[in-house]
């Protein structure tokens, strides 16, 4: 892939302020989506980023008084 579709993707799915903020990422990895992608599969265990988003998982999920199931669909699917 492209260093402008790594690009594209870690901006679509990675928000780097926040997960800045959140000390997920470190300062000098603005700008540096090989980095920011390599601290993505480190941390989730994938081969490479892409991986993100490619299983549908389905969830049940309560407020504490009614209980529902949702799906949050595979990224690469309609």
């Amino acid at each position: 892939m492209s260093d402008d579709t790594l690009k594209n993707f870690m901006e679509e799915f990675f928000d780097f302020d926040c997960l800045l903020k959140s000390g997920f990422y470190k300062p000098e990895m603005r700008g540096d989506y090989q980095a920011q992608a390599k601290r993505v599969c480190e941390f989730f265990g994938f081969k490479t980023v892409y991986e993100y988003g490619a299983i549908e998982v389905t969830c049940h999920i309560t407020d504490g008084k009614e209980p529902f199931v949702t799906k949050i669909k595979n990224i690469y699917t309609e």
